[in-house]
């Protein structure tokens, strides 16, 4: 690294460094800290909150509501209720900071339906129409094969996108995403993968570590 570049480097809050893939202090920045625990209150009252009654009046996606446990959604991802409206997400679930999901798609169909675990340090991607079975693991956050930099006490961070546009993903119960990662549109992915990597759209993958399996023809076009 030129000198030039370690001075810019060495300008970067630890955050910035957290989301561009170099080396962070995750435990020493206050900035990082105070995010982990403002996502962990808001994990606490989503995960703790008591279900709904059932009424048959009511439309399928307020199994997951009211709103007003919605809106602990939308306060951790910084969404608009509305487009929490369109999450389906299964207690318990767990992040880190949440503020790093990004969760693609219109307000007009269901962005996910997911009991899923995302380490998310770096951006988190999800599109629409992305269903999870329990127990599906994100690691965005890394640790050096580098001993004298885990020593430092210092991570890093890689990014995970699953589908940016409208066709639906479908990954099976304890997969691991590890990024960098990026999944394509209509994959579907077997229970118990290791996924680190780019795949293209339309294929099965699975195995530790993941590999396309099987090559799937391109579904109709989904009209809305």
């Amino acid at each position: 690294m030129s000198k030039d570049a370690d001075m810019a480097e060495q300008a970067l809050s630890e955050r910035e460094k957290m989301l561009r893939g170099l080396a962070y202090n995750d435990m020493g920045d206050p900035d990082l800290v105070g995010g982990r625990l403002r996502a962990r209150k808001f994990l606490k009252a989503y995960n703790d909150y008591p279900p709904p009654t059932y009424d048959p009046v009511l439309p399928p996606m307020q199994y997951f509501g009211p709103d007003e446990r919605l809106q602990i959604l939308a306060d951790l991802f910084g969404m608009p209720l509305e487009k929490a409206r369109q999450l389906a997400i299964e207690p318990p679930f767990r992040c880190d900071y949440g503020t790093n999901i990004n969760f693609k798609g219109s307000a007009e169909s269901p962005l996910t339906c997911l009991p899923f675990f995302p380490t998310d340090c770096a951006q988190v991607t999800i599109g629409t129409r992305v269903m999870f079975a329990p127990n599906v693991n994100i690691y965005s956050a890394t640790h050096s094969t580098d001993v004298v930099e885990r020593r430092a006490g210092l991570e890093r961070a890689y990014p995970v996108t699953v589908t940016l546009t409208r066709s639906q993903v479908w990954i099976g119960g304890n997969a691991t995403l590890i990024g960098p990662c990026t999944i394509g549109n209509g994959v579907t992915i077997a229970a118990g993968s290791v996924v680190k990597g780019d795949f293209p759209d339309n294929v099965v993958i699975g195995g530790v570590p993941a590999k396309i399996l099987k090559h799937l023809d391109p579904p109709a076009p989904l009209s809305e």
